[in-house]
């Protein structure tokens, strides 16, 4: 299965509703081969969406078809008479003005969470990087400054975007450098990063993963080559 799936750049300013683009990132992550047919139960997209209704898919549907994501619907019958799966005609992705989406962020995000993540997903460069300003995405997506930088903090959090420290010219770190992450590939980088707590004789100490209390760890200090033990030092250099 393709890892990703692709949005047009144009799908943010459809005017579409929280639950709406939910709806419409759920139906582009079935498109595959270019392909945009898509045959989807309404439950499938009401689970994958969080949605607790039927009936709130079909009317978001009808949402869709007016805001022109949907081209139109079609439910064949099947074999045995009754009617079968609706299939979809989504509005074709162009070969230019689009970009790329993991298909696993399909419902691990709020309405607010997913449309901030889509808009970084559009914003980065081929170095996969965004610097875009606060007041820039907030006009952008129509929201609050305050409410764009702890929607922000909250990507983060969950490792779906990563914070970059930009060096400027003053000498001071950027604030608004960010690039799109793999939670878990962010989780396995934070573990390696972050010390592990032990506690000893002379209280809690920071030590490394792959450092054991009863064998001595070899250090040298100006050309010295010194053995002792980690439960005595405490701390790994």
């Amino acid at each position: 299965m393709q890892a990703y799936f692709r949005l047009s750049n144009s799908i943010l300013d459809c005017g579409l509703t929280p639950n709406e683009l939910k709806v419409a990132v759920c139906l582009y992550s079935c498109v595959f081969n270019n392909s945009f047919s898509v045959r989807i139960r309404q439950q499938t997209i009401a689970d994958k969406c969080g949605i607790k209704k039927i009936e709130t898919v079909g009317s978001i549907i009808c949402k869709l078809i007016e805001k022109g994501v949907i081209e139109r619907i079609s439910r064949p019958y099947k074999a045995n008479g009754q009617l079968g799966t609706y299939i979809y005609k989504l509005k074709a992705v162009a070969a230019r003005g689009f970009f790329k989406v993991k298909r696993y962020i399909l419902g691990k995000l709020s309405g607010v969470q997913l449309r901030m993540y889509l808009f970084v997903c559009r914003a980065v460069t081929k170095k996969n990087t965004m610097w875009n300003s606060f007041n820039d995405i907030a006009r952008a997506l129509q929201i609050g400054r305050n409410k764009v930088i702890s929607v922000i903090k909250e990507l983060v959090g969950l490792g779906f975007i990563r914070k970059l420290k930009v060096l400027k010219k003053d000498g001071s770190y950027s604030d608004n450098h960010y690039s799109v992450a793999d939670p878990a590939v962010q989780e396995r980088i934070n573990k390696k990063e972050s010390p592990k707590q032990a506690s000893n004789l002379f209280g809690t100490k920071k030590i490394f993963q792959h450092c054991c209390y009863d064998k001595p760890y070899s250090v040298k200090c100006q050309g010295v080559s010194c053995n002792f033990f980690i439960f005595y030092s405490g701390v790994v250099p």
